[in-house]
């Protein structure tokens, strides 16, 4: 089990530091993982599926945000605020991994929360192959000995 360390905290706080905390916010706000959970309030497989969704929620510590959709209340009405999206689901529960908004992959796994879990990290190299280049741009330009210790860092 990882330690809960993130290998870019020294990075980001590099980028605190030369940018300021409006700039850093600014340049991470169109990154993110997502895993989602598409739900039905009456459906009875999505009310098995809250115990160990909410214990890999608890469980999971790392880039990848889980969020839970309602896209059906109690009477199987379409819950308005949800319509767009929840316009490709048919049906319940539906999970998706999504980065910077865009749908990568459907979960497959079974509905364990260790499952879930995992899930998530595999997905977490993604964030992380996209925000080095996006730290190394984002570095003001520096003496070589700084350069190497930012290197270091990452």
């Amino acid at each position: 089990s990882s330690s809960g360390s993130n290998p870019l905290a020294p990075a980001a706080f590099l980028l605190l530091s030369a940018m300021g905390f409006g700039k850093l916010a600014t340049a991470f706000a169109d990154q993110g993982l997502e895993l989602r959970e598409y739900y039905a309030a009456a459906c009875g497989h999505c009310q098995a599926l809250a115990p160990a969704w909410k214990a890999a929620q608890k469980a999971y510590i790392g880039p990848v945000t889980f969020r839970q959709i309602e896209c059906h209340d109690q009477n199987w009405n379409p819950v308005p605020e949800n319509t767009e999206l929840c316009k490709d689901i048919r049906a319940f529960p539906t999970i998706k991994m999504f980065k910077d908004g865009k749908e990568l992959s459907d979960y497959e796994g079974n509905r364990s929360s260790a499952s879930l879990v995992d899930f998530a990290k595999q997905h977490e190299k993604l964030l992380k192959q996209s925000a080095l280049p996006l730290l190394a741009a984002a570095l003001p330009p520096a003496s070589s000995s700084r350069q190497r210790q930012a290197a270091a860092f990452l």
